[in-house]
């Protein structure tokens, strides 16, 4: 019996794509997943029930179990990067994951007041001593080996840069790394604590500071589920306004990434372009939508802007601008000294490693995967058209993708100019429940698609769990790193976007 046969003869629920598991629809599910290559989305826990989700054919599919003795049976042998959620969830409500690759902490490094502060049982800790010491895993021990002279080394969470803190671990041998294991946590915020039982406008601030340079794409998910759990269809202009501020904030992501990527290489004058690039788009579009970095813009059912009617001529200015510009830029990075050279060698990611794990976006596609869910979002429907993908999986692959993903956003904002021209007053949908109801979003983000589900009660949040490619990602990271060296560690995790702060559901 395939995935999807077991979870739809589990018990219906009022939401037609979520289902109710017992012990032993559960455990019969693990195992058809590790036949089954059903697409996971991620997992969470509200402190009484473990929730996961699927995508069937692009829609979302999704499991309850009732956390009965604050136990639950893990998925991670069937799912790699499940092991990422059921760490959090032990760390975060004190459930037990039964057959769990990975029980080691995760988000608690023992400096917190408790212990298992979402659980029911939380236990205040008389003296936190914080994490002495990374813990790694036996398999990690046991690949190191004094016979053969490895070294053990570790990278961050104090580097200097403006990234986010993560901790990394590796066994070097005769140079390079054998092997690797990360550990987060150090950037956690608490924001399902603080989404839970929050009000409409307070949720929405909050999605729109999860992840930096990604802004935009969290607050269009949240709303989406929030118009979704509510009932409410907002009008072609919010849809329209939405993609033209999603395209705008790829655009800028996607010159940041090429310019840490240069810096980092050494190219200087190639970051320096870059940036200038990126400085005049963030320039030209604050005086109209009035954030630079695009947050608390969009809200459930409208999008407010500083001078809405200015919208389309802004796309326009962008699209001639822009597209002029983005030619020399590529032009100057293919010829740059060693520019090329470094990042052929770095990361070369194959299409069944990708595959594996579930990784998505740009480092996907550039790996040979097709996987752009703006094909399916109808608000796209006249606007996307296929970009191409890369077929090695290198960091010269990846960032050439980018080149060619901010050359079709530039079109398509030249294609929105003219019908938001006209666009100069946004109709508000109001969104109101007054029972519980529960609505699921995804949007194409810059780096991978970001994932929304919101519970709503009596006009409030009750909780919401987002995920975005950040978990596959880290899991994809830890291994890549074979047979580099600890000087490559801090370009891989550009070129491949690991973002620890964003790993806080």
């Amino acid at each position: 019996m395939d995935a999807v046969s077991v979870i739809r003869r589990a018990e219906p629920t009022p939401t037609p794509w979520r289902f109710r598991l017992n012990d032993t629809q559960w455990r019969i599910l693990v195992q058809a997943l590790m036949q089954d290559p059903l697409p996971f989305i991620g997992m969470w826990c509200d402190g009484q029930d473990v929730h996961a989700v699927f995508l069937e054919t692009g829609s979302p599919l999704a499991i309850t179990l009732a956390l009965e003795g604050g136990r639950f049976l893990a998925l991670s042998p069937a799912r790699d990067v499940a092991s990422l959620y059921e760490r959090i969830i032990c760390d975060l409500y004190g459930a037990e994951v039964l057959w769990a690759v990975d029980d080691r902490p995760l988000l608690d490094h023992n400096v917190w007041q408790a212990s298992m502060p979402m659980g029911r049982c939380f236990q205040f800790g008389e003296e936190q001593k914080g994490l002495l010491r990374f813990q790694v895993s036996d398999d990690f021990s046991q690949s190191f080996s004094y016979r053969r002279n490895d070294v053990l080394e570790g990278w961050g969470p104090a580097t200097g840069s403006m990234d986010s803190p993560f901790h990394v671990s590796a066994v070097l041998r005769n140079g390079h790394i054998l092997r690797a294991e990360s550990q987060i946590g150090y950037a956690h915020r608490g924001l399902a604590l603080r989404w839970r039982h929050s009000s409409m406008k307070e949720a929405c601030r909050l999605s729109a500071r999860v992840c930096a340079g990604v802004s935009m794409a969290h607050q269009v998910a949240f709303c989406m589920a929030v118009e979704k759990a509510c009932g409410v269809e907002v009008t072609w202009e919010v849809s329209l306004l939405r993609v033209a501020l999603l395209e705008l904030e790829r655009v800028v992501h996607h010159l940041y990434k090429l310019a840490s990527l240069a810096r980092l290489v050494g190219a200087g004058l190639v970051a320096n372009r870059c940036m200038s690039l990126r400085e005049d788009i963030l320039e030209a579009q604050v005086s109209v939508t009035g954030s630079r970095f695009l947050m608390d813009v969009c809200f459930p059912g409208t999008v407010i802007l500083r001078k809405t009617d200015y919208i389309g001529e802004l796309c326009h200015k962008l699209y001639r601008y822009v597209d002029e510009q983005i030619i020399s830029l590529a032009t100057i990075w293919r010829d740059y000294p060693g520019l090329g050279t470094r990042l052929t060698v770095l990361g070369a990611i194959p299409r069944e490693a990708v595959m594996a794990l579930g990784v998505e976006g740009p480092v996907a596609r550039a790996s040979g995967k097709e996987d752009d869910h703006r094909r399916i979002m109808p608000s796209y429907a006249e606007l996307w058209r296929y970009t191409g993908i890369q077929r090695q999986g290198t960091g010269e692959d990846r960032a050439f993708l980018l080149f060619d993903e901010i050359t079709e956003s530039v079109r398509m904002l030249g294609k929105l100019a003219n019908p938001l021209s006209t666009v100069s007053v946004v109709e508000e949908r109001v969104c109101h429940v007054e029972k519980g109801e529960e609505g699921i979003a995804m949007v194409e983000g810059p780096w991978g698609p970001v994932f929304y589900w919101v519970w709503l009660s009596q006009g409030y949040i009750s909780h919401v769990f987002q995920r975005g490619p950040e978990y596959a990602l880290q899991c994809l990271f830890e291994r890549v790193l074979h047979g580099h060296t600890m000087e490559d560690l801090p370009l891989l995790a550009c070129s491949l976007g690991v973002n620890t702060a964003a790993l806080d559901s």
